[in-house]
């Protein structure tokens, strides 16, 4: 069989070479090896999948070990052949013989036979025989794929932008001094302005995460002049924005922030390292209705919240009315009775309109 395999991959990216595997022996023996991305980038023919194979596994075997399944539906070859035979006799003293073949099909090949015996006449024989051979193949239209990059700036300012994987909404971000930032955007569709550096980490994106989750920093390189740290940046649940903190570059750094939307993301300010998400920073609890102007403690918590963080209350932990973290509690800054799952006992703390712990008059209730 006969397949064209055109991938779009990004420039610049980390894939190949590649192996391809077939449907047919469930994916256990490349039947074709070390093909480059710049050949699959601009098409490539392969004559020998195994036939009746529907599923071609494109696997990449360097740094990068992702692969896609490539679902193809190809035509047989079909072959044409036609036949002709044409004797004439004619009386002219030299014998002619002219014999015209054509075709439009793909392959051609033609043979012209002809005789003659003379007497006082001539007789001229001719034969003909066109054969053609035409082949069809389909070719699949260019995956486009939902994939993660980092954008890095190596001082000064710059920009980011992209489509996000709905394919429709732009993607925009600003970088400032020696600052890595990670994102989801379709395929071949991230730019960065002068001084920015675009890498593609991954064929795949595990989806965007929006909300208060679990951020670890897990430092790599140092940043230049500042020896055994690396400057990390992120905003906590509360809106807080931490540009630049200095963590060491032996040991891992967690902590509880937002991710996604427009507000600042967690990233390296200068050094390098990776980032991993974890599980979201909230958990179920309850909470007064209405508040109390000096002490909460004696009211009835009777309204379902969520709250972010990991331990007990603590000011700047942000009050939900849903899991998703969409809608925070609106206080009105006077005292709320509050308590969770998690919590070793019940609070009566100050709660202002954007559902924020406040530090002042924070009161310990009891179990």
């Amino acid at each position: 069989m006969i397949a064209l395999i055109t991938l779009n991959i990004p420039t610049g990216g980390d894939a190949g070479p590649f192996n391809l595997f077939s449907n047919i022996d469930g994916y256990t023996t490349a039947f074709e090896t070390g093909i480059s991305a710049a050949a699959l980038t601009a098409g490539y023919t392969s004559t020998v999948v195994p036939e009746g194979t529907t599923i071609i596994r494109v696997v990449s075997t360097g740094w990068c070990t992702n692969y896609i399944d490539v679902t193809i539906n190809l035509i047989p070859t079909t072959t044409t052949t036609s036949s002709s035979s044409t004797t004439s006799t004619t009386t002219t003293a030299v014998p002619t013989t002219t014999t015209t073949s054509s075709s439009s099909t793909s392959t051609s090949t033609s043979t012209s036979t002809s005789t003659s015996t003379s007497t006082s006449t001539s007789t001229s024989t001719s034969t003909s025989t066109s054969t053609s051979t035409t082949s069809s193949t389909t070719t699949e239209p260019p995956l486009i794929l939902c994939v993660t990059y980092s954008a890095t700036l190596s001082g000064g300012t710059g920009s980011v932008g992209w489509t996000d994987c709905d394919g429709v909404t732009p993607g925009y971000y600003e970088l400032v001094g020696f600052e890595t930032y990670t994102f989801c955007a379709l395929e071949g569709t991230a730019s960065g302005s002068a001084g920015v550096a675009i890498t593609l980490d991954s064929l795949t994106c595990e989806g965007s995460l929006e909300g208060c989750y679990t951020v670890t920093f897990n430092p790599e390189t140092e940043c230049p002049g500042d020896f055994g740290h690396v400057q990390v940046s992120w905003t906590d649940c509360n809106g807080t924005q931490h540009i630049g903190e200095s963590i060491s570059l032996s040991s891992t750094f967690t902590v509880c922030a937002l991710v996604g939307s427009s507000v600042l993301q967690p990233s390296y300010a200068c050094g390098t390292g990776t980032i991993s998400f974890g599980s979201p920073c909230i958990q179920e609890g309850l909470i007064s209705p209405n508040s109390n102007a000096t002490d909460a403690c004696p009211d009835a918590m009777t309204t379902p919240c969520w709250i972010s963080g990991t331990g007990d209350l603590n000011a700047g932990d942000v009050i939900y009315l849903d899991a998703a973290m969409t809608t925070v509690f609106p206080g009105d800054g006077d005292f709320y009775h509050i308590t969770s799952s998690l919590y070793t006992t019940s609070y009566s703390a100050r709660v202002d309109i954007d559902g924020i712990i406040q530090l002042a008059d924070f009161a310990i209730c009891g179990p």
